[in-house]
């Protein structure tokens, strides 16, 4: 009996060593799949990359086949605030050279003939500041017709982002509650800029919280002092803190916090942050964070 014990026990032993090998062995090869799994989606991106970079490559030389262009260049000028543009000057070469032909590039309705010194066409035309969706037109005309292109290698659209300061992400969250005809907010406002890099004299100067209950303004907050001075973020990049608020209302009211922040242009830069209404209820609604930017003279320039 006691034999049969011990061979039972080590039967036992070498059940949980096999077991153990087992288990080992398991958690080897599901590293080694772990791996090769890795390696495999290493390599399946970097042939992307390579078929993406030869796909590239291959358009950019068609492009370049189809062009009516050897050259492209552009400068860019000072901004005309009085105006919203920007002088870009341009400067090209085009493949087809003939003594009576004409160079002319188009932007918003605008209109130019370049002047010619040699093969060379050169000439500066005012772009819009807050240009979007629209491209830079050649047009070449010779004894054998007309000819015309989009200067994709000129940058012409949000010309602004790089000269003005813009609200980058801007938003007020928190709890809300309705309850006997007053509105509740208890949350935090979060404030995100974007300066301008290259002029960093143009900036943010003042920074107010506007609320309207259907429309019409109920209260206005200037909030600059605590914006600029903010020490984690000075000169008005960043600002985050508390933001608590009430107001009566009733059924159908619609309530909206703005944002209105000036730059030292003069521009007024608009954003709602916070939407509510009445509607069975108290119902936050959803924002979808633009910036409306408007002149000194109060025009809307943007979008």
């Amino acid at each position: 009996m006691e034999k049969k014990i011990k061979s039972l026990q080590a039967c036992v032993v070498i059940l949980a060593i096999a077991l153990c090998a087992c288990i080992y062995k398991i958690n080897a090869l599901e590293s080694n799949i772990k791996n090769l799994d890795n390696a495999f989606d290493r390599q399946y991106q970097q042939v992307t990359n390579q078929v993406q970079s030869i796909y590239q490559n291959v358009d950019e030389k068609l492009r370049e086949e189809a062009s009516l262009l050897s050259s492209v260049e552009a400068e860019y000028g000072e901004f005309d605030l009085e105006n919203h543009t920007i002088d870009v000057k341009v400067k090209l070469v085009p493949k087809l050279i003939s003594e009576e032909m004409k160079v002319q590039v188009s932007i918003n309705g605008r209109n130019i003939e370049l002047s010619r010194t040699g093969n060379t066409f050169t000439g500066t035309i005012p772009v819009d500041i807050y240009n979007m969706g629209e491209l830079m037109l050649l047009t070449i005309d010779t004894a054998a017709g007309t000819q015309t292109q989009y200067l994709n290698e000129i940058q012409v659209e949000y010309l602004w982002a790089e000269r003005i300061p813009s609200l980058y992400y801007c938003d007020i969250s928190g709890d809300e509650t309705f309850e006997d005809g007053k509105y509740i907010l208890n949350g935090h406002l979060d404030i995100n800029c974007s300066p301008v890099e290259d002029t960093p004299d143009v900036k943010f100067e003042k920074f107010v919280l506007v609320t309207e209950l259907n429309g019409k303004e109920i209260n206005r907050e200037d909030i600059t002092e605590e914006v600029l001075n903010y020490e984690a973020y000075p000169n008005g990049v960043y600002w985050y803190d508390e933001y608590n608020m009430e107001c009566e209302a009733v059924e159908g009211d619609e309530l909206g916090i703005y944002l209105e922040a000036t730059d030292s242009l003069g521009y007024l830069h608009r954003m709602l942050l916070h939407h509510w209404k009445v509607l069975d209820g108290a119902t936050a609604e959803a924002v979808d964070g633009s910036e409306y930017i408007y002149d000194p003279n109060g025009n809307q320039i943007f979008p």
